[in-house]
């Protein structure tokens, strides 16, 4: 066998064995930039996949950030709307017991004078509740007789002064 290769070698001339070599460093060469074209390719789709991967985790940090700010503000309304609660909740017990004491006061006594003690009357001092029709118009009636008298009293003295008691003269 090594015989038929040599031969088969032998027979081979330097120039086909020159060509036969350079053939198959281009083929090799070939496959070579085959398989790094395909690499190539490869790596392209990878760096591809990484950026679509990179935006899609960027669009998921954003997107947690922004539902972290609303769970933030969620908190907050509810902190306050619980604080909210507990205050009604206090005003409402607060309310219900001065009610209870309320009806508890009116149904156990009789309705009082609510005003305090500036407004009730000081002896001698004439107040709203003395203020009616009947003294009023007593008031008015001896208001008017007293100033017609007077009217007339001074009227006499004038007359007397310059005519000797004309006005009750001439009356009787």
């Amino acid at each position: 066998m090594i015989s038929r290769e040599e031969e088969n070698s032998s027979q081979l001339t330097e120039s086909e064995l020159q060509a036969l070599l350079e053939e198959s460093e281009r083929q090799k060469q070939d496959d070579f930039l085959e398989s790094m074209e395909g690499h190539q390719k490869g790596i392209k789709a990878l760096e591809a996949a990484q950026q679509l991967l990179e935006d899609q985790l960027e669009d998921a940090n954003t997107e947690i950030d922004r539902l972290r700010r609303e769970l933030d503000r969620a908190v907050v309304e509810a902190e306050e709307a619980d604080y909210l609660r507990r205050e009604a909740e206090k005003a409402r017990k607060q309310l219900e017991s001065t009610l209870y004491q309320i009806q508890e006061g009116f149904e156990e006594s009789k309705i009082t004078d609510l005003r305090d003690e500036r407004m009730y009357r000081r002896p001698g001092v004439l107040g709203v509740d003395h203020v009616t029709w009947r003294p009023f118009l007593k008031g008015l009636l001896l208001g008017l007789l007293g100033g017609a008298a007077l009217a007339l009293g001074a009227l006499e003295a004038v007359s007397w002064l310059h005519g000797k008691g004309e006005l009750f003269s001439q009356l009787f």
